[in-house]
């Protein structure tokens, strides 16, 4: 199911992206037209009181050294125009403010790009200022908390058009770049908390995998909901977030969707291997006040593999229409309205089956056969007031939809002599099925103002969830080779059988969750400090909930600055661990305390230096107690421990550089006197280094090499002949210690070419983006094949991805 191209198509893939970049690079391949010059549309906001800032100063410098100067209006808006087209760096200053900069601002040729800009007030030290967002992050969380621009998220290496892998190069972020996921300072991808426009929204991900397949639920997803072309930024806390967010405890992504150009009207089509994607963003042509924001996609991936002989994964399918409005009801109201609608589709037959024994004829890797449907959809509606007294009111309103359907079986070749067709060959289909139901209708109400200590946030959330998750085998057994020694069984057999009785289960739940929170900042100047408490009345676990939070931001010099955050942070069991057997139904939320403390240093205006250590507590932490059955109880505790460092010279004189390094140590138990091991997802070491170079107008060049330790791994015992009078030859795995070894460590570079090139129809962009360039080894986790006792760590796998974008 994975999006891998596979060795044998590399030497290909390469060749069609060096003939499409010829094409579109040629001299003379298309007439070209004289250049249309391009404007910026700029909104100066104060980022606390939301109150529109009046004559700030606005700059914005070519990359050839021309500067174009404005001031904001009385609204808070500046125009810069008759600007020739490319990048820019943005430099926005407002005396009492700290300064913007962003120095990847791109202008289109005959368009407007609007940007809206958040000023954070100042403190009394004159010191340098390092500012790479537009919005604000709160400055007294985590200090490797980030954002990304939409610039640098479709533009990002390794994305792959994918937003969760532009997010790489993150402080304390960890992705192997094969599957759509993070990890975060040891804890897993389904422990992150998402929101989009601030809506709950964690099914941001395709091919999940199934309920009822416990090792792939792990991967955390193939490919994101989101392309990064529509995301207008990215922010990324890895802890310490304030108490307005619950539900998760490894970190807070915000997915802030793009608002349509109000200004002008923005055409785009991206083409590349898989599919196509169209998108518009501009005025409604309806309502004068009123923009829109649409894009659709259909990625077909069955398609890619088949050409290039990698048949054996499948056939993956997808589409996403994401469609936002944004209306200026009057100065001080706005009304936006967010539609998701991700339906896929993934198969894998006989066919796909049987060419798993490629590389060794007759030998096959992978006889599963799986057949999977889902639609997921989000609709959201968002009233922002701003009141009187420098009050902001805003509530949010949606209503989320996900069902589900799989159905599990394998091919049976080895009945039949070899070279049977594969309609012949005998299957065993829809062995094992599940189905999942959930609805969700929400209510955010969150109010904001101001008073003689600092600014007070209040809010509420009242969520209504239903959810239904069933699973049936709808034979009498399936035997299964991989197992724990503890697993029950029949005395001296060495594998496991599944059963109706020890398999089916069938999980219905209506419940309404209820939250409550407070925080109040208290401004002293150079000192700042956050205080907040939040309540939760969980309706399915019906636990009343409790989480303090507080942080503090001091400026101590012109360069130096610290930030410390402690909190209690809960997380609610999943749905797949609450549905997997019905007596899993008792299980209560997971609770983290995490501390925090972190220094940055400003080298000079383009070099900073972070550095944070953390504590986190791990407590009531839900434990697989059997592997077949997939029983789970809240008798795990442990902790998580480590630093992140990052070294960032962000982009100016053509070019960027990022060096980051984590230390982590994460370690659990199942129960309180059973001992330590090494937590699923923890990698003692990681270190990534990363940058980009302009080398003109129209080429551009970034690459990222990451090294990481090992993921931790299982010791067991490979049993031979485990069917004893039967004519089928089979091994089986009995793992005897979790997580007490490692595989080898991950290493992996990604490199990405953009180039861009205006012609008399539009401006075209031509991209290679390729993941594990050198294909890599991914020694992360192996898969058994009981044919043969092997436990075969994945060969290393490129994934290539190239094609157009066209944008008029």
């Amino acid at each position: 199911m994975g999006l891998n191209v596979k060795r044998r198509s590399l030497r290909n893939l390469c060749r069609s992206a060096s003939v499409l970049l010829l094409l579109v690079t040629s001299e003379g391949v298309f007439a070209q037209q004289q250049t249309e010059r391009g404007n910026i549309f700029i909104k100066v906001i104060d980022g606390q009181t939301r109150k529109a800032l009046v004559d700030a100063q606005i700059q914005a410098t070519s990359r050839d050294g021309e500067t174009t100067s404005s001031q904001s209006s009385a609204q808070g808006e500046g125009r810069l125009s008759d600007l020739m087209p490319g990048m820019y760096e943005l430099r926005i200053s407002q005396p009492g403010y700290q300064v913007y900069v962003d120095s990847l601002l791109r202008v289109n040729e005959s368009k407007t790009t609007p940007v809206t800009v958040e000023l954070l007030p100042s403190t009394n030290i004159e010191r340098i200022e390092v500012v790479n967002s537009a919005r604000v992050v709160d400055r007294s969380a985590s200090a490797g908390a980030g954002y990304m621009n939409q610039e640098m998220l479709r533009s990002a290496v390794g994305s792959g058009g994918d937003v969760l892998r532009a997010l790489d190069g993150l402080p304390g972020l960890f992705s192997s770049g094969e599957f759509s996921n993070f990890t975060v300072r040891g804890r897993g991808p389904k422990d992150n908390l998402i929101f989009v426009d601030d809506i709950p929204f964690q099914n941001v991900v395709h091919f999940d995998d199934a309920f009822g397949d416990p090792e792939d639920l792990e991967g955390g997803g193939r490919f994101s909901v989101f392309a990064p072309n529509i995301i207008g930024g990215a922010e990324f806390q890895p802890g310490g977030w304030n108490p307005a967010y619950g539900g998760g405890a490894a970190s807070l992504l915000k997915l802030n969707v793009a608002e349509g150009n109000p200004d002008s009207e923005n055409y785009t089509l991206r083409l590349d291997l898989a599919g196509l994607e169209v998108g518009y963003s501009g005025p409604s042509k309806f309502d004068e006040d009123t923009s829109i924001l649409f894009s659709a996609r259909q990625l077909d991936f069955g398609r890619v593999f088949e050409t290039f002989g990698a048949d054996d994964i499948g056939s993956p399918e997808l589409t996403d229409i994401i469609l936002k409005t944004t209306t200026a009801l009057n100065d001080t109201d706005t009304l936006n309205v967010l539609a998701i609608f991700a339906p896929e589709e993934y198969t894998r037959d006989i066919d796909n089956a049987l060419a798993s024994d490629e590389d060794d004829p007759g030998n096959w890797e992978d006889l599963e056969l799986a057949n999977s449907e889902a639609d997921n959809a989000l609709l959201a509606v968002t009233y922002s007031a701003l009141l009187r007294n420098d009050a902001q009111w805003v509530n949010r309103f949606y209503f989320r939809d996900f069902n589900e359907t799989t159905s599990l079986g394998e091919a049976l070749p080895y009945l039949v002599d070899d070279g049977t067709p594969a309609s012949d060959v005998p299957v065993r289909e829809n062995i094992l099925s599940s189905s999942i139901d959930e609805q969700e209708f929400g209510w955010r109400s969150d109010y904001t103002s101001f008073n003689s200590f600092g600014q007070f946030d209040a809010g509420v959330r009242v969520v209504r969830i239903s959810a239904d998750y069933q699973q049936q085998l709808n034979d009498d057994q399936w035997i299964r080779y991989v197992y724990e020694g503890d697993d029950a069984r029949p005395e001296g057999q060495q594998y496991v059988v599944l059963t109706p009785e020890n398999t089916d289960s069938i999980y219905s739940v209506s419940a309404t969750n209820f939250a409550a929170f407070a925080n109040q900042d208290f401004d002293f100047g150079d000192w700042n400090v956050r205080a907040g408490l939040r309540f939760d009345k969980d309706g399915i676990t019906d636990e009343p909930l409790i989480s303090p939070r507080i942080g503090s931001f001091w400026q101590i010099n012109d360069r130096w600055q610290m930030t410390t955050t402690a909190g209690i942070y809960y997380q609610p069991p999943s749905f797949n661990d609450l549905a997997s057997d019905n007596s899993n139904a008792n299980l209560e939320n997971e609770r983290t305390t995490q501390v925090s403390v972190g220094w940055k240093y400003a080298w000079s205006e383009d070099i900073s230096l972070l550095f944070e250590p953390y504590y986190q507590k791990l407590d009531n932490l839900v434990i697989e107690s059997d592997r077949i059955q997939q029983l789970t109880r809240n008798t795990g505790e442990g902790y998580s421990w480590g630093f992140d460092t990052m070294l960032n010279k962000r982009f100016s004189n053509g070019w960027s550089l990022q060096a980051n390094y984590s230390y982590n140590d994460s370690r659990v138990k199942d129960t309180a006197d059973s001992p330590y091991y090494d937590a699923d997802f923890s990698r003692p070491h990681f270190v990534q280094l990363g940058g980009v170079y302009e080398l003109n107008d129209r080429w551009r060049f970034s690459a990222r090499w990451k090294w990481a330790s090992g993921a931790p791994r299982d010791s067991f015992i490979v049993n031979k002949n485990v069917l004893p009078g039967s004519d089928l030859v089979r091994f089986s795995k009995e793992i005897t210690a979790r997580n007490v070894d490692r595989f080898a460590g991950f290493s992996s570079i990604n490199f990405r070419a953009d180039y861009r090139r205006q012609f008399d129809w539009a401006d075209v962009i031509a991209f290679v983006d390729v993941i594990n360039l050198l294909g890599s080894d991914n020694p992360s986790s192996a898969e058994f094949n009981e044919r043969t006792g092997l436990d075969v760590v994945e060969d290393g796998e490129s994934i290539i991805l190239f094609g157009l974008r066209f944008q008029w």
